[in-house]
């Protein structure tokens, strides 16, 4: 039996929707629709409907008819008959995932009623202690109008009930006492084009059934799922590493930026931005600001210049200034040096566990996000093999033992003591640096300015500080009278504003920069706003369709 519509959580709609398959010079309607399910005390149905065609225009020589559950078992002693016309032929298929009975006749332009019958195995439902025989007689919206149409559903009396043990959806049908069966009655004088019509009948559990979910299923698979995620992040939050108070007026001596980068969990392309940044402002890197012309009209890029002084620079600044030095645009370097940063910012982690300031929790992770994914496809897997209402709670319980595994495994990398010391000393002169410089605005703008570019490569780590926070130096200088001093590494080719004041454009350059580094591949990888947690790293014709019944 198909598990397909419990994957989706909720089996509310089974496609048996009346439908043309009519080709273009066609026309019809229904005129007439009956079905009735005769309910075996084994849980199959019985099928026979009688639809009546009424042919328009165009001649007519197949018909279709959707079952009236499509997940339930063997389709079997199918056929079909007709009191005004012959039926040459009769086969089962499947349209879109949905059982069908076609069956052909001679041409025909006048209206016909065809007779349909066929035998559903295993077709009842179990919902909350009840059985429930449930019929979409429209699914997905008739295709054609349909002017009469009348279901009914027959009890059988090997069920023991009662009238009163019956509930109707909808509730404006009848329920009676006939032979001694229950027979529940459903009429609609019309179904509009493109409106649906479902029944149902429930009853106390007479016989096996495949489990609807229940209000209280739902709920107690959301707590699962809650409970499953939440201990993941109870394992997150006590894995997480040490997390001391600390206050701080500059960096950590011993701790330069691309450390700083994979000791806060932050994006590797920051280690590389920021120590570009500071290259700029000490002289050995220059960061022009250009436009290129493109098909599309004209793009911002960075030009990259380098003039290296190797005496003032460490190992990983001549790492990256020797890289530099074969490109011409920072686009260039970021979309070529994929494995070059990877194997720079592995050495440097290395650095990190050697000298005790983080640990590596690979391994853990990795076993946490194999049992994530074990969970979450176990899940899956009881939801198609099975039929009760066991196979619910292993899926809402694979998905929260699957997400509390994901949640988990993010702390694949945590600080110890020493470096927990480092990274919230860090952070704390970050948060200071940042709110001088905020200070400054107001009151020396030109200050802000001189302090802002002086810090910025530090200031790259910060989550807050962006283009727009930058901008909010500009405006300030735009009131001021007194021009900044600035390093010559940043420089624009691009005219500037002609109303700019002279401390503006003595700071332009430095915002056209990051501004072309942010719209570059290399600011998506990460040139501001820091990304990790800290310490973390993070069938018929146009018109028919399944479901219809139809012609053509």
């Amino acid at each position: 039996m198909s598990g397909s519509s419990i994957l989706r959580l909720s089996v509310v709609a089974l496609l048996l929707a009346a439908g043309p398959a009519a080709a273009q010079e066609q026309q019809y309607v229904l005129s007439e629709m009956d079905v009735t399910v005769h309910v075996r005390p084994d849980g199959g149905y019985e099928v026979q409907e009688s639809i009546a065609y009424d042919f328009q225009q165009g001649a007519f020589s197949r018909a279709y008819r959707s079952v009236v559950r499509e997940d339930a078992g063997a389709l079997r002693a199918v056929a079909v008959t007709s009191p005004e016309t012959s039926v040459d032929s009769v086969r089962t298929g499947e349209t879109d995932g949905v059982r069908q009975v076609w069956w052909s006749f001679p041409d025909r332009s006048t209206p016909a009623r065809f007779d349909v019958q066929y035998v559903l195995d295993e077709a009842l439902y179990e919902r909350g202690g009840r059985n429930v025989a449930r019929l979409d007689v429209m699914a997905d919206g008739a295709v054609v109008p349909t002017r009469t149409v009348d279901v009914q559903v027959i009890l059988p009396g090997a069920f023991d009930l009662q009238r009163g043990d019956v509930v109707l959806r909808p509730d404006a049908g009848t329920v009676r006492r006939e032979a001694g069966r229950i027979v529940a009655s459903f009429h609609r004088d019309r179904v509009e084009e493109g409106d649906d019509l479902s029944v149902e009948v429930s009853f106390p559990k007479q016989a096996a059934g495949e489990h609807l979910p229940t209000t209280a299923d739902f709920l107690l698979g959301l707590f699962l799922v809650v409970v499953g995620g939440a201990a993941g992040g109870v394992a997150a939050w006590r894995w997480r590493g040490p997390r001391p108070e600390r206050t701080a007026r500059r960096p950590p001596p011993d701790l330069d930026r691309p450390m700083a980068v994979a000791l806060l969990g932050n994006r590797d392309g920051q280690a590389f931005l920021a120590t570009l940044f500071d290259l700029a402002r000490r002289g050995h890197v220059t960061l022009r600001h250009d436009r290129e012309d493109q098909a599309f009209g004209t793009t911002d890029v960075v030009r990259l210049e380098t003039h290296p002084a190797p005496d003032d620079l460490s190992d990983f600044e001549r790492r990256l200034v020797d890289t530099l030095g074969e490109y011409e645009t920072l686009d260039d370097f970021w979309s070529d040096t994929r494995s070059f940063r990877s194997d720079v910012m592995s050495d440097v982690r290395g650095v990190l566990f050697e000298r005790g300031w983080m640990e590596n929790h690979t391994v853990r992770s990795g076993l946490l996000l194999g049992g994530a994914l074990v969970a979450l496809f176990g899940g899956f897997a009881a939801v198609v093999t099975g039929d009760s209402a066991l196979r619910f709670y292993l899926l809402f319980g694979g998905m929260g033992v699957s997400l509390g595994g994901f949640i988990a495994a993010v702390r694949q990398y945590t600080w110890t003591e020493d470096g927990a010391r480092r990274a919230m000393a860090l952070r704390a002169y970050l948060d200071h640096e940042k709110s001088e410089i905020e200070r400054l605005r107001e009151t020396s703008p030109a200050r802000a300015a001189e302090r802002l570019v002086d810090a910025l490569p530090w200031l790259l780590l910060h989550d807050e500080v962006s283009r727009a926070w930058i901008e909010e130096t500009k405006e300030a200088l735009d009131a001021a009278d007194e021009v900044p001093e600035l390093p010559d590494g940043f420089v624009s080719l691009v005219e500037t504003e002609e109303s700019a004041s002279a401390p503006v454009a003595a700071f332009l350059p430095v915002m056209t920069v990051m501004g072309a580094v942010e719209s570059s591949s290399a600011g998506a990888a990460g040139a501001t706003g820091a990304a990790g947690a800290a310490g973390t790293a993070g069938g018929g014709a146009a018109g028919g369709g399944a479901g219809a019944a139809g012609a053509a």
